[in-house]
């Protein structure tokens, strides 16, 4: 089942004096059940105002948006989803019990099941003992915990989520990451912003990297990184008649064999003129590609 179906979507903020700006151009996407997806892009790509889309807090100029097959300005498609924003702000007189209390009622969960449910969710983020204290008194991580708590009150099949790891310490990240990866167990499907790549790395089925409104791309991880232009690593030793290698770039290694890396599409020109030389081919290695690299160099691509 499609979770989430974008076609042609496109949000522009028009401006009074000067050009319009084109915040989302015309983007398509279909994000399907149980998939943790990951969308990056640099600070003013766009990423917050599609995730708003989404949520059904902005309109879109043009194009559409289902969730779970449902219209997304529909009241069933917005039952079905729990969304936290890039800062959270709650109402600071509230104890964290209470704010939850406030939200749970707004999706009209009965009064006897609320405590229940609301114990667990505290216990889930981490804030278990922190129930009943005032929001006033919370840091920056206890409020983006409380947040993710919120957009789970009312069990949603869809999670939307705008930079949720921001604000949480890496105990706070591998907990958060560990919720996920829960949920998706549960079948339900997680979308999400982030700059920390390492985090997408280890969690998302699939990613999308946003520049200027504009989609780039879009694929599960591990295929986009195998497609991208890698480096070989060759490893050999001279031949006896040379004490040192004929290619001014290489290095010696502490095992005593020599090293030289170049790109991809020159390995065999290099292994050729290598063999030629009478050298030893100990290995030939492709180097690892991480997701900082690979969203480097497709943001570099269209910087234009």
């Amino acid at each position: 089942m499609t979770s989430i179906k974008i076609e042609g979507l496109t949000k522009i903020y028009p401006k009074l004096f000067g050009n319009n700006t084109k915040a989302i151009d015309n983007i398509s996407l279909s994000i399907e059940q149980g998939e943790i997806f990951g969308f990056l892009g640099p600070n003013g790509a766009g990423k917050t105002t599609l995730l708003k889309m989404l949520a059904g807090l902005l309109y879109p100029t043009s194009g559409q948006i289902w969730i779970l097959g449902q219209i997304i300005h529909s009241l069933s498609a917005k039952q079905s989803m729990g969304f936290l924003s890039e800062n959270p702000s709650f109402y600071n007189h509230l104890t964290g019990f209470e704010l939850l209390a406030f939200a749970s009622g707004l999706f009209g969960t009965p009064v006897e099941k609320r405590r229940k449910r609301i114990d667990t969710l505290l216990r889930k983020v981490g804030l278990g003992e922190s129930g009943n204290i005032r929001i006033s008194d919370y840091s920056k991580g206890m409020i983006q915990r409380l947040g993710i708590a919120q957009a789970l009150v009312n069990n949603p099949e869809l999670l939307i989520l705008d930079e949720p790891l921001s604000g949480l310490d890496p105990i706070g990240r591998k907990e958060f990451k560990e919720i996920m990866l829960s949920l998706k167990e549960e079948g339900k499907t997680v979308f999400f912003s982030t700059h920390i790549l390492a985090d997408v790395e280890r969690i998302c089925d699939r990613v999308g990297i946003l520049h200027k409104g504009k989609l780039l791309r879009t694929g599960e991880l591990n295929i986009l990184l195998s497609e991208s232009q890698r480096n070989i690593s060759v490893s050999f030793k001279p031949s006896e008649r040379r004490n040192t290698p004929s290619f001014p770039d290489a290095t010696l290694t502490a095992e005593g064999y020599w090293n030289i890396t170049v790109k991809g599409e020159k390995q065999d020109k290099v292994v050729a003129s290598l063999l030629k030389d009478g050298a030893h081919i100990i290995s030939i290695a492709p180097e690892t590609v991480s997701l900082e690299d690979f969203f480097v160099s497709e943001i570099a691509k269209n910087e234009t």
